[in-house]
């Protein structure tokens, strides 16, 4: 075997660069390659970072960033101040209604692999009974809630609910993979006060341009 094809999936085995783009190599099980292949992927770093979010709900709902649904689950956020917007069909006050992680942490991340080092530092937007996690019982008017300038001053803050509902079927107690990974990254569960049911929730977040620095 020569050494051309011991870098097969490497990126050193593609010749072309760009001074203003970065190339991407995601390896994982998960890719449209399949186990063990690699997707390639430019991207212009000017335009925003990709977040990788991780989201759990006590129901079914829907999220919005800045009004419109992602198209996937590390979609590029560009530089500013954004709005995530969450439709929440159902929630019990007295458990998590929400944990979320939004993260680019490039040094991080082992599934991928990029041709240059990035000049932006870590993003990372965390569930938290901070005050900025916003909630209404009340159905908005129209989508402005889902955006940033919209007048949140009536809405109530969520509070911290770590317990999260009781599995249906006791044999699947179990804590989820995916909620062990956001307490892993420090998210915390969420909940509301008061009454439960159909919810509301907005955070604002910015994310800073390292050339407005």
């Amino acid at each position: 075997m020569d050494e051309r094809e011991l870098k097969l999936n490497s990126l050193s085995r593609y010749a072309k660069a760009s001074p203003k783009f970065i190339l991407e190599e995601h390896g994982h099980c998960e890719v449209p390659a399949g186990c063990g292949g690699v997707v390639l992927r430019w991207r212009n770093p000017r335009a925003g970072v990709p977040v990788t979010m991780w989201l759990e709900t006590d129901g079914p709902g829907d999220m919005y960033l800045d009004g419109t649904a992602p198209s996937s689950s590390r979609p590029l956020v560009p530089f500013g101040t954004h709005v995530l917007a969450f439709a929440i069909a159902e929630c019990d006050p007295a458990y998590t209604t929400l944990m979320f992680a939004g993260l680019h942490k490039p040094d991080e991340d082992i599934h991928v692999q990029t041709t240059a080092p990035q000049n932006v530092a870590e993003t990372s937007v965390l569930s938290a009974a901070d005050g900025s996690w916003k909630y209404s019982f009340d159905e908005p008017e129209d989508d402005a809630w889902m955006r940033p300038g919209f007048d949140d001053g009536g809405w109530q803050p969520m509070v911290d609910r770590p317990d999260r509902r009781p599995p249906e079927d006791p044999e699947r107690a179990a804590e989820p993979y995916r909620v062990r990974r956001l307490k892993g990254f420090g998210a915390a569960g969420l909940g509301v006060s008061g009454r439960g049911g159909r919810v509301w929730i907005r955070k604002v977040f910015t994310i800073a341009d390292p050339e407005s620095a």
